[in-house]
């Protein structure tokens, strides 16, 4: 009797210890910077999360817009319980979503995710150049009419030349025509003042 209970309390033992063990050994985020709903109003370069367990390499972050464009993670990095991933460039104004993806020190998989949304003053010199390449934009389109009205300027010129060409021609044609009546009257007249 006594080694029954003996036997069954060192089950429940074991039974807990593993139990505490594989507990403790998964990774549970504690939070992210950014965190989940939050309006981000400075330029942002990193996105970490921060875990209550060491995570394994082949841990990853996605990031993408509301369009479902990814966005390039251009470095992860992998710390004691912090997960970072860092974007090529500064997001731009808009709503992200962020996919992990980790691995828990007992070799669990664990995955999740969380949005944010960003809302940065764009810098001056930004909304300047913006606006310079828009005035450049609507400056060549004022060159672009006036050389199509210049091209058909020219064209008007020509086709104007071409008549008056045309023009001249028929009247160097006529005056010859007329030359040649008024010599063939002339040789008439002298020819039948010659017969009388």
């Amino acid at each position: 009797m006594l080694m029954k209970r003996i036997f069954s309390a060192a089950i429940v033992v074991i039974l807990v210890t593993c139990f505490s063990t594989s507990a403790f050994a998964h990774s549970h985020i504690q939070g992210s910077n950014p965190a989940d709903g939050d309006v981000v109003t400075e330029p942002l370069e990193e996105i970490v999360l921060e875990f209550d367990g060491g995570i394994e390499q082949g841990s990853f972050i996605e990031v993408t817009t509301t369009a479902g464009e990814a966005v390039e993670v251009q470095d992860i990095e992998i710390g004691e319980g912090t997960l970072t991933g860092t974007v090529a460039e500064p997001l731009a104004n808009d709503e992200y979503q962020v996919n992990w993806s980790i691995i828990s020190a007992d070799g669990h998989p664990l995955e999740g995710e969380f949005t944010f949304t960003v809302d940065a003053e764009v810098p001056e010199a930004v909304e300047e150049e913006e606006q310079a390449e828009t005035e450049t934009v609507e400056d060549e389109e004022p060159e672009e009419q006036a050389e199509t009205e210049t091209t058909q300027d020219d064209s008007a010129t020509e086709s104007a030349e071409q008549i008056d060409e045309g023009e001249e021609s028929s009247s160097t044609m006529i005056m010859v025509i007329v030359g040649l009546a008024i010599l063939a009257i002339v040789g008439y007249i002298l020819f039948m003042k010659r017969k009388r």
